[in-house]
């Protein structure tokens, strides 16, 4: 039979409806693969509902998934709550070309199983089958994919187009589409011809515009106490997460102190440093706090360029390898994100020789921090490691200060993957300014920051968010510049 203009090639056409009757499971099968309640399920935003004159009044609408939302959350078929979900068949085999890979290979793999599992359940997944406990339903559509019906500036014949092609006809159809992608440039695609578009939103974080950093006043009395004792009990912090920095003010003057407890805080003295640098802000000081503390094993630092993150965690490297021997050396972890649109694997040379240009900042920073000595015998030594990102996947990491470098750019399951490679006798520090993201499946409210509001609290873990600019006055005003003009 020859395919229609939607791109069929079998008698079956969908209809509205169909999936509360075809490959139905029972309740209790349904609630096995059910999220759990609470999980964070895309609500539509009303804004982008749209309405012609052809399209009957509906109440549920058809969400069709790229690859980016199984590979950032492998259950997100399962958290649309009553509405239709589809896969066009482009996604599987991506999934599949995915699979291996070092760094998403383990997200690719862990949705083909979920979906391995649905068509055990159900024997075929390309008829609407239920999912979750609210009536939605999956399907994996081998139809609708005819590109005639999209621009020809958009017949690329690309995976993207494959998608766009498959949400349009099913559009055409007269169904309520919304296309949901983590990739920007795939929801600017479907934008541009008429469809909605959505970032998946159910991982991402609620701003609670949390800095690490937080103000407490004291009577002169209790300021007194602090400065005899440098610890104290107190309701003022019971809100406030543990290893909170904070600004303290009295009639005494004012200090700095860090939340150890639920009721207890202790004093942050200002001439600490780590190998040799000084906290220049209170930020500055508190981290320093931090980083010098055993017990914090997860540092998050957060700022604009130039405002020391880097430095910092270096110089806290160095104290903890050199200076007190807390562990045996120092691994710094960056993402990889092309010098020229080059992939690692197409520049010249071995390993280390292919990372150069990205070792190249690190050695930069080191070197305007440390005398050329301490430089040589790090180098000799060995001492400092720079690698890419795909050689953390099976390794366990002990006995070594951790830094993940430019962790904005990582998306949320690679980073919990990072932090699950942390081994024994090890700390990690991540260092990010999400006004910098290179990687465009990572927004501002997902990937670090999300980890950070799931962390927030644990007496393991710390963040900050520095603010002063230690650069020249001239990158300081440009970065400023960027900041105020940026549109995310």
């Amino acid at each position: 039979m020859a395919p229609d203009r939607s791109g069929h090639i079998s008698t079956f056409r969908y209809q509205p409806g169909l999936e509360r009757d075809v490959g139905a499971a029972s309740p209790e099968e349904i609630r096995a693969r059910a999220s759990p309640p609470g999980v964070g399920v895309l609500v539509p935003d009303q804004k982008t509902q749209k309405s012609t004159s052809t399209r009957t009044a509906q109440t549920e609408r058809t969400y069709v998934l790229d690859t980016s939302v199984l590979l950032s959350d492998p259950k997100a078929i399962f958290r649309f709550a009553e509405h239709p979900v589809v896969l066009p068949v482009v996604v599987i085999s991506e999934l599949e070309s995915k699979r291996n890979d070092p760094e998403i290979g383990y997200f690719a793999r862990q949705a083909l199983r979920n979906l391995d599992e649905l068509r055990v359940l159900h024997e075929r997944l390309d008829f609407p089958i239920a999912v979750g406990d609210a009536g939605g339903s999956l399907r994996v559509e081998l139809n609708h994919s005819n590109m005639s019906v999209l621009p020809s500036g958009l017949q690329l014949q690309d995976n993207d187009s494959r998608i766009l092609a498959v949400a349009l006809n099913l559009s055409n159809d007269g169904l309520d589409v919304t296309v949901v992608s983590k990739d920007l440039p795939l929801r600017v695609k479907a934008a541009s011809i008429g469809l909605a578009a959505e970032e998946y939103r159910a991982e991402l974080a609620v701003d609670s515009g949390w800095t690490g950093l937080d103000d407490i006043t004291l009577s002169a009395a209790d300021m007194s106490k602090l400065y005899e004792n440098e610890r104290m009990e107190t309701t003022l912090v019971e809100k406030m997460p543990i290893n909170t920095g904070l600004v303290i003010h009295s009639d005494r003057g004012s200090a700095l102190g860090r939340v150890t407890g639920k009721h207890s805080f202790q004093l942050v003295r200002g001439d600490r440093d780590v190998f040799g640098l000084h906290g220049r802000s209170a930020e500055q000081r508190v981290a320093i706090d931090m980083l010098l503390d055993p017990e914090v094993g997860i540092i998050s630092l957060g700022g604009r360029a130039g405002t020391g993150k880097s430095a910092l965690a270096l110089c806290a490297g160095l104290e903890a390898v050199l200076e007190k021997q807390q562990h045996r050396k120092i691994m710094v972890f960056r993402p990889l994100y092309a010098v020229g649109g080059q992939e690692l694997g197409f520049l010249p040379g071995d390993a280390s020789e292919k990372m150069n240009p990205w070792a190249q900042a690190v050695f930069d920073t080191l070197g305007s921090l440390v005398s050329q000595n301490v430089l040589d015998e790090v180098v000799e030594r060995g001492i400092l490691e720079v690698l890419p990102l795909t050689h953390i996947r099976g390794r366990s990491l002990h006995d070594a200060f951790v830094i993940v470098d430019e962790a904005q750019s990582l998306e949320r399951n690679v980073l919990l993957t990072v932090l699950s490679r942390i081994g024994s006798n090890s700390r990690v520090v991540l260092t990010h300014d999400v006004a910098q993201r290179d990687n465009l499946r990572v927004g501002r409210h997902d990937g670090v920051a999300s980890v950070i509001e799931t962390l927030k609290g644990h007496p393991l873990f710390g963040h900050i968010t520095l603010t002063r600019s230690e650069r020249s006055a001239i990158a300081a005003l440009v970065t400023e510049m960027l900041e105020s003009n940026e549109l995310a």
